[in-house]
């Protein structure tokens, strides 16, 4: 194993090269229950502490998708971080945040989700304001996540799955009616420092502009 990359951002990220399979796996269980995130591509094992800016942003982003499926009457179960991996493509990964909605009937047992058995996520969510997501959307590929939202920080773009790679496209198919770039205009107001407040006004705003669709 060998460190090849050690970026110098403020997420304190670094990149390991030829790291094989069975290491990845035994750091996984040694650092369970501390907050690194790891993401693995056939033998780069990326490791890094993310920055509260990046907390914000996820989890604002999940106060949005809980909402309009809460609003919408949709069926969503949020797995958050949950740890994906398999060993057949030698691919693992930590979303900042991932949902089941179309494909939740599939999952067998929601306290270990398997994707030896059970369907990938249909959407998982990735904050790039403090690093480079290209890894990591190698990764979901990899693991045949349909549907992956991404913000830099200024723009929330959706990427659709298609062979083996993303491409943007204009719309979500997993929340059709998700306003996306009117998510991202709320989101860069990061620093309310209420998210309470900031949670009923993308409510109000969301039902007085949007009808309440009719998703399945």
């Amino acid at each position: 194993m060998s460190i090849a990359e050690a970026t110098k951002t403020d997420a304190r990220r670094i990149v390991l090269r030829d790291v094989p399979w069975s290491h990845y796996e035994t750091l996984l269980d040694m650092f369970k229950d501390h907050p690194l995130r790891m993401a693995y591509d056939r033998g780069t094992l990326e490791i890094m502490t993310p920055l509260s800016l990046h907390e914000r942003y996820k989890k604002l982003i999940g106060r949005m998708i809980d909402l309009m499926t809460l609003e919408w009457g949709i069926r969503i179960v949020a797995v958050g971080q949950t740890t994906f991996r398999s060993e057949e493509v030698l691919r693992g990964i930590e979303p900042d945040q991932c949902y089941y909605l179309a494909s939740a009937g599939g999952v067998a047992d929601w306290a270990r989700v398997d994707l030896e058995v059970d369907p990938p996520p249909d959407l998982a969510v990735e904050i790039d304001v403090t690093n480079d997501s290209t890894l990591r959307l190698g990764i979901h590929a990899g693991l045949k996540i349909p549907e992956v939202w991404r913000f830099d920080g200024e723009t929330l773009q959706v990427l659709r799955l298609e062979g083996d790679a993303y491409r943007p496209v204009s719309a979500s198919v997993v929340l059709p009616s998700a306003p996306i770039s009117d998510m991202a205009r709320f989101l860069m107001r990061y620093d309310m420092g209420n998210d309470t407040l900031w949670t009923i006004e993308f409510r109000d705003w969301l039902l007085k502009t949007i009808p309440t669709p009719r998703e399945g």
